[in-house]
């Protein structure tokens, strides 16, 4: 078998496989195979970030999983190839919704890095601009930028936007302070510890603009069968979630505005034109045009996350087509192919990432977004949906006749060479502790 991508559900699905006696090889693109826990989980997450490491680490080391580094899917393994070429029983596509969604106003990604950053990017060079080896994209993060979103991934946004800010400013005062305690105990009770207010610092919020309501805002999720007393109930909260992220973080909030246009200043984004919305019988309509046009330097589009497309896999919209979405069967035949994870899902935002196929509630909302005291373990959830996923996918390849020995000494082979190729030498302990940065948080 081959699982391509490493993180929460590619893991536990290879350890289930593996178990079953399987022979699975493990394709991560990165280093390491920690996928969104590392690169799209802010890292304040700390606690909880680590925790998920071990439970990887623990997953992959397993002796019938090979691990093979540095490899991704249309990069540097021609997925026609291994489904065709490889004599493989099966492939699970497990490598996530790492695409982001284009900004959806027409030749915005002219702009990208001249005014406009995806929110998949600002996460990564967040979670990682620490590092002394860091090598990827450096952002300079103004006062004032405009964020168009309304999810859980666009509050982590704003976050690190406000704190970011905070800090440098305080910086400039000759005030040294911790990210992590920004975060844990918010802006204005550090401030206060130093005798300041949020005023004195003389720095413009950032600006969150979604196109429906604010009670429409997906921070947790209504059950469909919810009675109409308790969906309304829910919708309510959602707005005491933002009250509190608001109140905590000191970002601006605009309901009801879609970007219709750019304000552009010699080749560089310097603005958004937002049209005024209304949402009728639950679709979203632009009801007046140019409506407001901020200015702002930097402008994050937070709008969710998709699987990137695939030579070979037909698509339907942003999503894989299925033979059997049941079991995320994509393609049937000598080498079966699945998908799993936010590949079978379509989403890659941070909730769908860590809560997949379960109810986020307000409790589990405000956890996350560090609005309570509570730790949860973020991808539980996740791994559940993995296991479930997983024990299908064995079930529909335990009746397939077992490869010759010959056969699987020739895919072991391929396996070898590649992990030749990318300097790992077998020993996934002693590879994770080589690639580990010493500095990373």
């Amino acid at each position: 078998m081959a699982v391509v991508g490493a993180a929460t559900a590619g893991s536990e699905i290879a350890r289930i496989l593996a178990q079953r006696g399987a022979l699975v090889a493990v394709f991560e693109q990165n280093p390491r195979p920690y996928g969104k826990i590392e690169d799209g989980l802010p890292r304040w997450h700390v606690k909880q970030r680590r925790d998920e490491y071990a439970e990887i680490n623990s997953r992959l080391d397993h002796p019938n999983i090979a691990y093979v580094p540095l490899t991704a899917l249309g990069r540097d393994l021609d997925f026609n190839e291994l489904r065709t070429g490889w004599g493989l029983s099966g492939i699970v596509l497990a490598h996530g919704a790492w695409r982001d969604r284009p900004f959806p106003v027409e030749g915005a990604d002219q702009f990208i890095d001249r005014g406009l950053v995806y929110q998949n990017k600002l996460i990564y060079w967040f979670n990682h601009y620490n590092e002394k080896a860091y090598v990827g994209p450096r952002y300079e993060i103004t006062p004032g930028a405009i964020v168009v979103g309304g999810g859980l991934a666009s509050i982590d946004v704003v976050k690190v936007l406000q704190i970011e800010t905070t800090l440098r400013a305080l910086a400039a005062r000759g005030i040294a302070e911790s990210m992590l305690r920004l975060e844990r105990e918010g802006i204005e009770p550090v401030l206060a510890a130093h005798g300041l207010k949020w005023a004195e610092l003389n720095v413009a919020p950032c600006q969150l603009y979604y196109r429906r309501r604010v009670l429409d805002m997906p921070l947790s999720d209504i059950p469909p069968d919810a009675p109409p007393k308790r969906a309304e109930a829910m919708r309510s909260a959602r707005a005491k979630i933002l009250d509190k992220a608001m109140r905590k973080f000191l970002f601006g909030f605009r309901e009801l505005r879609a970007p219709t246009g750019l304000i552009v200043e010699d080749g560089m984004l310097a603005g958004v034109r937002f049209s005024a919305t209304d949402v009728i019988e639950g679709q979203v309509r632009i009801v007046a045009d140019a409506v407001e046009s901020p200015r702002a330097k930097l402008t994050v589009s937070s709008i969710g996350s998709i699987p990137e497309p695939i030579p070979g896999i037909a698509q339907k919209g942003e999503t894989y087509s299925y033979v059997d979405s049941k079991i995320g069967l994509l393609m049937d035949g000598p080498t079966a192919v699945f998908a799993a994870g936010n590949v079978l899902t379509g989403k890659g935002n941070i909730k769908d990432s860590l809560e997949s196929g379960t109810e986020v509630g307000t409790r589990i909302a405000e956890a996350y977004l560090g609005l309570s005291e509570e730790s949860v373990a973020l991808a539980e959830g996740a791994r559940h949906v993995a296991t479930t996923t997983g024990e299908a996918i064995a079930d529909a390849l335990s009746t397939r006749a077992k490869l010759a020995p010959e056969a699987v000494q020739a895919i072991m082979r391929r396996i070898e060479e590649r992990q030749r190729a990318v300097g790992y030498a077998g020993d996934y302990r002693e590879w994770i502790a080589k690639v580990t940065p010493p500095d990373l948080e």
